[in-house]
Order: C-alpha cells, then sequence, then structure tokens
C-alpha cells in the first residue's frame, strides 16, 4: 500500500465498487471527513499527535512520520475480530483482520507527526483505516519505550458493526486466516507480517505466535512474510 493507494479519488472509487457488489456500510468521503473532523476535537490545534499501530500500520504505515517508537498500551489487546471479503477475503472465504478489543495489554509503534503533518497525514489514514466504518477511532494513553507517556490515536473495533465476529474459536480464525486470499493477497500474508515485525520490535504477542503455529500446521509450511523488516515490500500490494 503506497500514498498514492490513499488518495480520497482511489479510495472512493473503491468505496464505489464495494457499494455495487452490495456492501452499503462503507463511508464516502464526507462520512470519513466528519468521523476524522470528531477525532479531531480531542487534538489541541498547533501541537504535534501521535499514532498506535498495532498491526499493518507496524510494518506499512504509508504516511509520513517525524518519530517512531516501541510502546505500549494498557486495556487494549489485539483480536482478529471482523471479517474482511474483500482485499485479503472472498464473499465466499472472507479472511480476517486486526483491530483492538478491551482487555489485556497491546505492545505496538507509537508514531508521531508533527504539527505541519497532522492534518494531511491523518486524512490519508482516515481514508485508510475508516473506509468500511468497522473502526471506532479513539485516544489512547501510551507508554514509549524511551519512558514518555503520550496521548495516541488509534484504532478499536466497533462491536455493533455487521462485520465484527469477535467470538470466534480460534480453530475457526486459524483457518481463515490460513486459507482465505482476495485481490490484495493472502490473508496469512497479513499474520506473517505482523508476527514478524513484532518480533523484531521485541514484542512477544502469544495470540500471535499461537496462530502462527495454528495456520503453519493447517498449510504444513512455515508462513513467510511478504514485507522485509526495513519496511521495504516483496509482493504487498
Amino acid at each position: 500500500m503506497t500514498r498514492e493507494d490513499l488518495s480520497s479519488e482511489r479510495v472512493d472509487q473503491i468505496v464505489a465498487d464495494a457499494r455495487k457488489a452490495g456492501y452499503h456500510f462503507f463511508l464516502s468521503g464526507e462520512q470519513r471527513a466528519a468521523s476524522l473532523n470528531e477525532a479531531m476535537t480531542r487534538y489541541p490545534p498547533g501541537e504535534e499527535a501521535w499514532v498506535f499501530a498495532y498491526g499493518s500500520l507496524m510494518w506499512n504505515p504509508a504516511i509520513e512520520v517525524s518519530e517512531a517508537q516501541a510502546c505500549t498500551v494498557e486495556g487494549w489487546r489485539r483480536s482478529f475480530c471482523f471479517w474482511m471479503p474483500m482485499g485479503r477475503g472472498t464473499p465466499e472465504l472472507p479472511g480476517l483482520m486486526l483491530a483492538l478489543e478491551e482487555g489485556g495489554t497491546c505492545e505496538g509503534i507509537a508514531y508521531r507527526l508533527s504539527p505541519d503533518q497532522v492534518r494531511s497525514e491523518l486524512g490519508l489514514l482516515w481514508n485508510r483505516e475508516m473506509l468500511a466504518g468497522v473502526y471506532r477511532p479513539c485516544w489512547v494513553p501510551t507508554r514509549l519505550r524511551d519512558g514518555r507517556t503520550v496521548t495516541a490515536v488509534t484504532f478499536a473495533i466497533d462491536t455493533s458493526h455487521c462485520q465484527y465476529c469477535g467470538d470466534l474459536s480460534m480453530d475457526r480464525t486459524a483457518h481463515h486466516i490460513a486459507y482465505a486470499e482476495g485481490r490484495r493477497g493472502a490473508c496469512r500474508d497479513y499474520l506473517a507480517n505482523t508476527a514478524a515485525h513484532a518480533r523484531a520490535l521485541g514484542i512477544h504477542d502469544p495470540y500471535i505466535e499461537d496462530l502462527v503455529r495454528r495456520v503453519t500446521t493447517l498449510r504444513s509450511e512455515y508462513i513467510v512474510p511478504t514485507v522485509r523488516l526495513n519496511g521495504d515490500g516483496v509482493g504487498e500490494a
């Protein structure tokens, strides 16, 4: 995914295609802008802003940042808890994507946006993350590895959304991740990239590692990342 992929024109076309396919919950440009404006009411104008990344934003942020640090957020955990019938899955065999669910602890990357980056980069981020409206943007206390605590915007699951599926067993979750594929690639690549980049940061997430083991067993082969640890894409759309 590149910055060009996140332009309003391209995203609006994705929304149009999705709605034509029957996914009427995809958000229009006006709805995404309204969501961003609402989130920005928590942002002090003229100051820097932070973004908490826990999934693909760790290995493919596609936004310009001034600083990146490993960090920890309390009270939230990673969860493959919503269906992805497009992109990394199909209506017949949907993939699963990560969101934050309440409870536990989550380690990831905090990205700092300088004041002159805030509006442009969050605009791109909203085009990416708020496409289907499955996330609920929220600001969370974030402890940086250097000891500072900042407030970062991140994306938790909207449990009222029709794509939410937080009650899946680990076996069923692993099955969909192992075999679902779409026009943006395989769902297992998303898992492998997240696991590899978490390890590179010194993050051990038992939930992610359990899924890697289960998917490896299902496919009878170890799943490998498609994005190098320096961020260069290898076959990733």
